[in-house]
């Protein structure tokens, strides 16, 4: 090992144990910031046509790869504008909406196919438990992402379509929570002296199991959210998501890659977008779990 790359190495250690003192000295700073960032991501996803200065279609080939205004460009466009002359920042505020409403809606979806099978194997059991969880062993052994790329090459490319393939994935993970979970609650003496008063199950599920595992389910939402983000940035990226006109966070970086060395402003923007977002969403899922976990708050104390 040679005297730079040590030295590359000592900085980045040094670098972690920073991050890693700030959270644990300050988690309530970093949280803070997290929902913060968030709370913008969601507002400017709602009002992204009150908010940016041009649509994410409009274009002036005259003003193409205009740098960022603090790069010394027009001041106009804040971040620039692309090959096409089309307003970078607008197609940012426009792509965060497109990117977020999927990735709430596919993660809406897989949250409720999960658990409504996790619930219908731990209540039948045998051989529909069976079968679902072969299913579970499936999808889990499943490369999704080659799959969904095949998928919609086949059928074409269709919002609706993208949104239930998005939506299909992860969905494994809550069924086996929900079954898991189910099945503890079902052993309790609670559950049993319900059923006993002559209770519908459905209803038994409803009033008292099901409130009881929304915790966990939250955890396991938070968790699984940046990765539905991921997939359909990844999908956007190779041309089989989010099409032109319409613009999402990854098709911005596939516009951009091209133009990396002399218009990084196109694509780097999306970027960072994605990485925060999914930052973010990961540390307060790890935050919720810390709380809702009694195990990890006796070891904290």
């Amino acid at each position: 090992m040679t005297s730079v790359d040590f030295s590359e190495g000592l900085r980045e250690r040094r670098r972690y144990r920073f991050l890693t003192r700030i959270w644990k000295s300050r988690p309530s700073l970093v949280i803070g910031l997290c929902i913060f960032w968030l709370v913008f991501v969601v507002f400017t996803a709602l009002f992204a046509q009150a908010i940016a200065p041009f649509g994410y279609a409009e274009q002036s080939l005259l003003e193409r790869l205009n740098p960022p205004a603090f790069m010394g460009g027009s001041s106009k466009y804040w971040l620039g504008s692309d090959n096409l002359g089309r307003d970078v920042l607008s197609r940012v505020l426009y792509a965060m909406r497109t990117s977020i409403l999927i990735a709430v809606m596919a993660t809406i979806i897989g949250a409720t196919v999960g658990t409504v099978l996790g619930i219908v194997a731990a209540h039948f059991r045998g051989w529909v438990d069976d079968v679902i969880m072969v299913m579970v062993d499936f999808q889990a052994s499943m490369p999704f992402l080659i799959v969904a790329l095949a998928v919609l090459a086949f059928f074409g490319n269709n919002f609706v379509l993208l949104v239930i393939l998005i939506g299909l994935f992860g969905w494994d993970g809550y069924a086996r929570i929900a079954r898991g979970l189910v099945l503890s609650t079902n052993g309790q003496g609670y559950a049993h002296a319900i059923r006993t008063l002559g209770v519908h199950p459905a209803k038994v599920y409803w009033r008292h199991v099901v409130p009881n595992m929304m915790g966990v389910i939250l955890v396991q939402v938070t968790l699984n959210f940046p990765e539905i983000i991921l997939l359909e940035t990844s999908l956007s990226f190779l041309g089989l998501g989010v099409q032109p006109p319409a613009t999402s966070l990854g098709l911005l970086l596939g516009e951009g890659r091209n133009y990396l060395a002399t218009a990084w402003w196109i694509g780097v923007p999306a970027g960072v977008v994605i990485f925060l977002t999914t930052l973010s969403v990961s540390l307060l899922g790890d935050w919720i779990r810390d709380k809702l976990d009694p195990n990890l708050q006796d070891k904290s104390e």
